[in-house]
């Protein structure tokens, strides 16, 4: 068996592959915080008698989960990108041989 193939699946496809999945659970338990928020804030808004200071801790609330789910969106890429390299560097190995 070669090694740098080996090499390559290791260290960039499978981490790479990793990133993805893991991100993309966060992504989906962060989104659904996020839709929670949304829609709390919809309802206080909607109330007759709000507290405004209600209002403003939860849309920071809104806030912080949207950051979250852009951040995990952004890991998600990044480890796609890194999966991808790794797959090239593979398919270079076998057009070389």
């Amino acid at each position: 068996m070669k090694i740098r193939p080996v090499i390559l699946l290791f260290t960039l496809v499978v981490p790479g592959f990793l990133v993805v999945l893991i991100s993309l659970y966060f992504f989906a338990v962060d989104y659904n915080a996020l839709i929670k928020a949304e829609t709390y804030i919809e309802k206080i808004a909607n109330d007759k008698k709000f507290d405004k200071g209600t209002l403003q801790f939860a849309y920071h609330r809104a806030l912080a989960h949207r950051i979250n789910v852009f951040a995990d969106a952004t890991w998600g890429l990044l480890g796609g990108v890194i999966t991808a390299v790794g797959i090239h560097g593979l398919v270079m190995l076998k057009q070389k041989d």
